[in-house]
Formats: C-alpha cells, structure tokens, sequence
C-alpha cells in the first residue's frame, strides 16, 4: 500500500482524528482559567489518589467518575496541570473517534466523515477545555445514542451490552442530561420492539437487562472496596440534585431568546433534517422503519433533551457541536436522493457547518466565553510557573484581572497563602474555589465540597430541605478529621462556614487580607447535636 493510502485508511484516518481533536482540547484547556470551574477535580483527584474519597470525606452532587478517572491519570502521568487536562482531551477525542466511525457506517465519504467530525471535536469539549460535569455527561450520554444507533442498524449484541455502561458512566458525570437521554433511549428501544419479532425484542432485553445487572454490581462492588457510604450517595447524589431539580423547574422561564434564538443555527440545520425525512415518509414505503428514520428521531429526542438542560441550568451554551453533527446527518440522508438541488444542500451543508465553526470557536475557544473570560486581555496573561512548576504550560488569566499587574498581585497572594498553610501544622479545612491547595501543599486541606458558588447550586443552603443533612456531614467532618483551623480565602463567603457553624463556636482572625481564619471551639453546643 503506498504512503497517501495508509495515510488516508479507516484506522489512520481515526487515529489521525483522535489526536487533533485530543491536542486542539489540550491547547484550549491552557487558555486562562475561571476558578470555580477550571479546578473543580483538581485537588478532588489528588485527595482520591492519597485515600479520600467523595460522598464520605466531601459533599458531591455531580461528577464522581470524573473524579476517580483523574485519579487514575495523575496516578499513570503524575500530578501536574497537563495531566489534568488530559481528562477532557482524552474523552474529547473518544467523542470524535466514535463521531467519526458512526459517520462512516452510514457511508459517509472519508473525507466528509472527517471534515464534519473535526468540526465536531473543535466545538465540543475546548470550549471549557478543563473536565466539566456537563460536557462528561452530555459526551457520554451521546456515546450511549451512538451505540444504540449501532446496535440496531447492525443486530450486534455487544453494543447492546455496553450501552447501559455508557448511560450509567454519563450519570456518574451529572445526573442530568443522562437522565433526559436516557429516557430517550427507552423511547427509541420501545419504537424499534414495535417492528422487532418477539425472539429478537428478548434477546435485547436480556442483553440490557444482564448488562445493567453487571454494572450494578460492579458499581456496588467499587463502593465496598473503596468504604463509600450509601447512605451518603443517596442524599448527596440523588436526593439532593432532586431538590435542586424540583426548585428550578418551579422557576423555569421559556422565552423567545432562550428557547429558539440561543440555539437558532442548530435548528436550522435540523429543520433541514425534519423537511427531508418528513419527505422520505411520503415517498417511501415504510420509511418509518428504516434505520435512517430511527437516527432521525432519537436526534430530536436528543436536540430536546440537550435544550431543556441548557434552558434548566442557565450555564453557558456548550451544544453547538450539534451543528456539525447534525449537518452530517442531513448528508447522510442526502445520498440516496436523487435531487436537482443536491448538490447545492450540500454546499449549503458545508457553507454553514464552517461559519459556524468559526463564529462559535472564536467566541468559545478563542475568547473563552464559557469562562467568562470574553473581555479580558489575553496578551496580559502570565506563565503559570511562577505560582509552581506543576502549572508548566497554562497561561494564568482569570475574569476581571485586566493588567498584568494584578495578575501577578492575585500569584503572589496564593503564594503567600501557600506559606501561611504550611506553617500551620495542624489539621485544617480550607474553603476556596481556587481548589488546588492540596496539590500544592503536597496534604489535603479537606475542603467539604467541591465548588462554593454562592447558590444552592453545590450544597444545600437554609432554605433548602436538606439543610441539615448537610450541616450534620459538615459538623461530622470537623469532628472527625480533628479540624482545627478552617480558613476561608476572600473568593467566597463565610457564610459557606457560619451558616452552618454559630459564631460562637468559633474563634475568627484576620490573618492576611485574602485570608481568615476560625478556629474550632469544640466545646461548642453544636458538636454535641444541640442546636
């Protein structure tokens, strides 16, 4: 085979694809950093990597199996800032690998499978470029979508073995959107029993059903070996996002902006995909069969589902991959059509799959909107190894910090803060968003969540019904840790602490500008279960 056909073979081209959509995440992930979210499984992964574990030594509602797969990098590659965001790239380039391979079962042409693949991969995860709860489970959750795709178009049962996996790896990323898809998928299984024999309809349930079991117990078995509480998963991780759930939708506001004009490209390439299949039902007998038909359904169940989590959470929007997916989609349903204007569709496909990635690469990846870093001065930013080597390779720039000078202000205080920690001794909790301290500090500092968003949004706040569940986990931890400094950085309030710990079971000190300190009175009624 000569030097241009290896190059352009299937498994080339797919490795080929799983390093640019891997290195583009990579590069990204390096632009600036939002603290809240850039460090959420930074220290989270060093403390399970020393023994820790979520659910027991921190309160978690979203992201464990991200936690435990950062573990697992820095535990192969070491502790560092690269290895970090690695964890995005990595699945970033999953994504695309399997993007890529689904494109092509649908005899997509190579080289429109690649094309609408890397336009996929740069609008995917760079647009955080650091692991986030969303994206992990939004990606995953598509996985699930593909091998479901797979699994019916070619009658193999290990896609329908691995598809309850996938699903359940999405859920342990963020219960939601896995849940909306999961539901979608159910959908989309009940459909297809409908044409389906009753021979074939019981050997795919008993393929899930025997899958599903296997995962549950291996699950199980996980929590047992590594001593995490059930109890606390269920309050942590079920009913407390349920609550949080249930408030939010009370509150939801469908309008015009948030509902079409948010996501107006998307839509337009999907009516294209709604004109051409509502075409094919009339013009073909029993289209609603066809695969084609159930790949376009299970994609408006999925384009649904993506938008009522966008719309319920309120973050910023990270679906606009959806546009080169589904403009693949479009091509594919193209091929069989014998239309005048087929290749001007086409054009159009192409035209628009590009402007749009351009638009929103500039907008996300460039300026890093998803980071709120859009109007910053990236010029400014400063290399990241002046705070520790550990850092070697990000930009530090973070939101409101427009000149250089405060950039190396805001170093040289978690320097200082750094030092002010080691001198301290003794067993302590800091309550920060710039959750790297136990990396750094080479020791956990115990922190009792993973994000302090000022919001019911991590942990339950006094009007929440789980307040004191929360409360009791966070008096049990001081208690049973022996904590006797907390120290909270000026990024967050004390209300994180003081809405759960009375002041006078304190002691508070103002030890540096950005950093208090209370110290444990233990004689306090409120470790003694009175309130």
């Amino acid at each position: 085979m000569s030097l241009i056909g290896k190059l352009t073979s299937t498994n080339a081209m797919l490795t080929i694809v799983f390093f640019i959509a891997l290195s583009f995440n990579q590069f990204f992930g390096n632009q600036g950093i939002f603290p809240i979210d850039s460090f959420g499984f930074f220290d989270t992964g060093f403390r399970i990597l020393n023994g820790e574990s979520p659910f027991n030594d921190y309160w978690l509602v979203s992201g464990p199996l991200i936690d435990y797969t950062q573990a697992f990098l820095f535990l192969i590659f070491g502790v560092n800032w690269q290895v970090y965001v690695l964890n995005a790239s990595i699945l970033n380039g999953v994504f695309a690998v399997l993007t890529c391979k689904l494109f092509l079962d649908f005899k997509l042409t190579k080289k429109f499978s690649f094309f609408y693949t890397i336009s996929l991969a740069v609008l995917a995860y760079p647009i955080s470029g650091t692991p986030f709860v969303d994206q992990h489970s939004t990606f995953l959750s598509i996985i699930s979508v593909y091998l479901l795709i797979l699994a019916i178009k070619t009658e193999k049962q290990s896609y329908w073995f691995f598809l309850p996996f996938f699903l359940g790896f999405a859920f342990l990323s963020k219960q939601v959107p896995a849940t909306y898809v999961g539901l979608s998928i159910v959908l989309l299984i009940f459909y297809n029993f409908i044409f389906n024999n009753k021979i074939k309809n019981f050997k795919i349930l008993l393929t899930l059903t025997i899958s599903t079991i296997i995962f549950f117990i291996i699950l199980a078995l996980f929590f047992y070996i590594n001593g995490i509480s059930i109890q606390n998963f269920i309050e942590q991780y079920i009913n407390y996002p349920r609550e949080i759930g249930q408030n939010r939708y009370l509150k939801l506001n469908y309008n015009f902006k948030n509902v079409i004009m948010d996501f107006k490209f998307i839509y337009l390439v999907f009516i294209l995909l709604l004109i051409i299949n509502i075409n094919k039902l009339f013009k073909y007998k029993e289209f609603y069969k066809k695969i084609n038909f159930k790949l376009f359904l299970i994609s408006f169940l999925l384009l649904a589902s993506l938008i009522q989590h966008q719309i319920l959470t309120k973050n910023q929007i990270f679906i606009f991959f959806l546009i080169p997916l589904f403009s693949a989609f479009v091509h594919i349903e193209l091929l069989d059509l014998n239309n005048k204007y087929k290749k001007y569709l086409i054009f159009l496909l192409v035209f628009m799959c590009v402007f749009t990635t351009f638009k929103y690469h500039f907008r996300f990846n460039v300026e890093r909107k998803f980071h709120e870093l859009n109007n910053v001065d990236f010029s400014n930013s400063i290399k990241a190894t002046i705070l520790d080597k550990k850092f070697k390779g990000l930009n530090w720039i973070t939101p409101g910090k427009n000149s250089k000078k405060e950039l190396l202000e805001e170093i040289k205080s978690i320097k200082e803060i750094i030092n002010i920690l080691k001198e301290d001794k003794q067993k302590k909790m800091l309550i920060t968003n710039y959750s790297f301290f136990s990396v750094l500090l080479d020791e956990s500092v115990n922190g009792i969540t993973r994000w302090y968003p000022g919001n019911d949004s991590a942990f339950p706040t006094k009007e929440n019904k789980s307040y004191n569940v929360y409360k009791k986990f966070l008096l049990k931890q001081i208690q049973d840790k022996k904590i006797v400094n907390v120290y909270i950085i000026s990024d967050v309030s004390e209300k994180n602490l003081l809405d759960y710990l009375r002041i006078e079971c304190v002691n508070k000190k103002e030890i540096y500008k950005h950093l208090s300190k209370y110290e444990i009175n233990r004689k306090c009624s409120d470790f003694y279960g009175k309130q």
